[in-house]
């Protein structure tokens, strides 16, 4: 009977130490709130990616109203000056791999949903990467962070 009564004790306070390890959802602060919030002069502003390793940029253009991203518009300009679309991948006009046009292809898809995510979330380090896409989206975010630099108040 001891024994039990032993176990019955250790169980009661494991219960009662994870009990006490579990994490409860704390509530912002006013001041972390305020953290939280950037707030942007508004206005319209473009910024460019450094290029890629085959020379090609990434470029967002944001809209700024009331201190918040309201509007964000994003492509991929390849060497050549040609938006990234249906022919990105192509080599002469022609699917010549598939494997990396499939790829390219993808990397155009993940990057056409970054802009609503960005007006969404206001911080693209919330957005999360396409897999596959990842240096489009480094692009996007790095497109991003130039442009909301022109618009720090």
């Amino acid at each position: 009977m001891k024994k039990y009564a032993v176990v019955l004790v250790m169980l009661v306070l494991a219960v009662g130490l994870l009990a006490g390890c579990s994490s409860s959802p704390q509530k912002d602060t006013p001041a972390a709130a305020k953290e939280q919030v950037k707030s942007y002069k508004d206005g319209t502003y473009t910024a460019k990616s450094s290029p890629d390793e085959r020379g090609a940029v990434g470029e967002i253009t944001l809209v700024i109203e009331k201190g918040k991203i309201t509007k964000a518009e994003y492509k991929g300009v390849m060497k050549d000056g040609k938006i990234k679309g249906i022919d990105y991948g192509k080599t002469n006009g022609k699917i010549e791999n598939q494997e990396f046009y499939n790829k390219a292809q993808n990397a155009v898809r993940a990057t056409a949903s970054y802009p609503a995510k960005l007006v969404e979330l206001q911080d693209a380090a919330k957005i999360d990467a396409v897999s596959g896409a990842t240096v489009s989206y480094n692009q996007f975010a790095e497109a991003v962070k130039k442009a909301l630099e022109q618009a720090k108040q």
